[in-house]
């Protein structure tokens, strides 16, 4: 009997002891994951633009797609042609600290993170710039149905303008 109550006490503790995580099943909730196939595309579509091409991109997002550079609204040739651009007007262009990351959420909407400093010497006025920026790609249908991006745009329509100004 003393064998049986011990037995007992310790599947007691044991199970105690197991993890107790509820999954919270609100539409907002989910999953998070950085090293799956989405967060990778990110990842490799991340490192085109830092080299000048971003023209895969195309492979990746939705023709009809929508793209936003902050308040601005682009579709995917503006959008690819924008991002593009920056590599005539800077050299030496980084993602530092970056983190790219999905969130598989409850109610079906998959959306993939990419934080980062940006940094970048211009050509044209030799000054250095570096900014926070915030991305969020957003997949429908395996596709990239939009991004928006966040960042400071101080710098980079100074430059634009000086670029203008210089090729008119």
């Amino acid at each position: 009997m003393k064998k049986l109550g011990l037995f007992f006490f310790l599947s007691l503790i044991i199970i105690s002891c197991q993890d107790t995580l509820i999954k919270d099943k609100s539409p907002l909730s989910g999953l998070i994951n950085e090293g799956d196939e989405k967060s990778l595309i990110i990842e490799k579509l991340a490192d085109s633009y830092l080299k000048g091409n971003f023209g895969i991109a195309k492979d990746y997002f939705d023709p009809d797609g929508k793209h936003y550079f902050n308040n601005l609204e682009y579709n995917v040739d503006g959008i690819i042609d924008g991002y593009n651009f920056h590599s005539v007007l800077f050299t030496d262009i980084k993602h530092n600290n970056r983190d790219i990351y999905t969130s598989y959420f409850n109610n079906g909407k998959v959306v993939t993170y990419h934080d980062f400093i940006w940094s970048a010497n211009s050509k044209l006025s030799g000054r250095s710039y570096s900014y926070p920026c915030h991305c969020r790609w957003e997949w429908k249908n395996n596709k990239i149905a939009s991004t928006i991006c966040y960042v400071d745009p101080t710098g980079i329509f100074y430059e634009v303008n000086l670029y203008q100004e210089k090729n008119q």
